[in-house]
């Protein structure tokens, strides 16, 4: 029997972020026996991380919860001895958590930022293109295990959803019922399309049997009137993003965490971009017939009409 590898993935943030490392996990759980991977991520992401069973231990980061918060931290980790540990953060905080780890094998970006580069001994290189995406970055970690750098694994979440997003998925007979989710938010205000009501009413106008979701962080108003629209805004769980998107029929989302988690879970997603580019920040792959990019013109979303997402969405269902 082989020995043992033990990785430890330092990847705190954010959501959209630790999908794609987890997809990478995934990778080398598949193709890698006797391999056991420890995380640190934010106590914001717990569940994700855990619910996808590619990790054998957390360490829980708290951002803004003081140092003594992060010392303890640092002595939990100190305590492991690690074959690898991989920085796919690239940031002063993940740069420091791989310093003082105890591994002869610290690697990290090689577009490392913030002088996390100096906790590295070995950095990957970047893929010989001009615009990276975000995963062919991470995807240079696995040769230094041997492994050739694409997806192999599948990422699943085993998650416990609450009777109300469970209600949204089955209807009275207790029957699957086909969703479209909608998210309407983005980390950045620029980043929103405005005119995720107007899609709802007309998805659901259009598509009377069946339910569109609107969902997101903060409460949205949805005036609408339509009894196969559902506003889940601020009312919904992590475990309930993750288990709505794995059996939705559709997502329709802002360049936002949501439209990689669709694509990684093999969920056809509409994609409606701005200014951020798509080569790099897209649905990955790209080239998925399942992955449709809609990018603004002059780099305006308002420049995206409803009539635009509609008949994608249309061909897609």
């Amino acid at each position: 029997m082989s020995q043992q590898i033990n990785i430890l993935i330092v990847k705190p943030s954010s959501l959209g972020d630790i999908i794609h490392g987890l997809q990478i996990a995934a990778t080398i759980k598949k193709c890698l026996s006797n391999i056991s991977i420890d995380w640190v991520v934010r106590d914001c992401f717990i569940d994700v991380v855990k619910s996808s069973r590619l990790v054998d231990k957390i360490f829980v980061f708290y951002r803004g919860q003081g140092l003594q918060k992060f010392i303890n931290l640092m002595s939990k980790i100190r305590k492991q001895h690690y074959d690898y540990v991989f920085d796919m953060q690239g940031l002063a905080r993940s740069g420091i958590i791989t310093y003082f780890s105890c591994s002869d094998r610290k690697v990290g970006r090689s577009d490392a930022r913030e002088f996390s580069w100096m906790a590295y001994n070995r950095k990957i290189p970047l893929p010989q293109v001009e615009k990276r995406h975000a995963i062919d970055i991470l995807l240079q970690f696995l040769p230094e295990l041997g492994l050739e750098a694409k997806l192999q694994g599948e990422l699943k979440f085993l998650t416990s959803p609450s009777s109300m997003a469970k209600d949204i998925f089955f209807n009275d007979r207790h029957e699957k019922c086909k969703l479209i989710l909608l998210f309407p938010e983005s980390r950045r205000k620029k980043k929103e399309w405005p005119y995720f009501n107007s899609l709802a009413e007309a998805l659901g106008e259009k598509l009377p049997t069946m339910r569109i979701v609107v969902l997101a962080q903060r409460w949205i108003n949805v005036p609408s009137t339509l009894l196969n629209v559902y506003n889940l805004s601020a009312r919904t769980s992590m475990d309930d993003l993750i288990y709505l998107v794995q059996n939705s029929t559709l997502v329709i989302a802002n360049d936002s965490a949501p439209i990689h988690l669709a694509a990684a879970l093999s969920t056809p997603v509409i994609a409606l971009f701005g200014s951020t580019d798509p080569k790099r920040f897209a649905p990955y792959p790209i080239d998925s017939e399942r992955n449709v990019v809609l990018q603004a013109r002059d780099k305006k979303l308002s420049s995206i009409g409803v009539e635009d997402v509609m008949a994608h969405a249309l061909r897609i269902i």
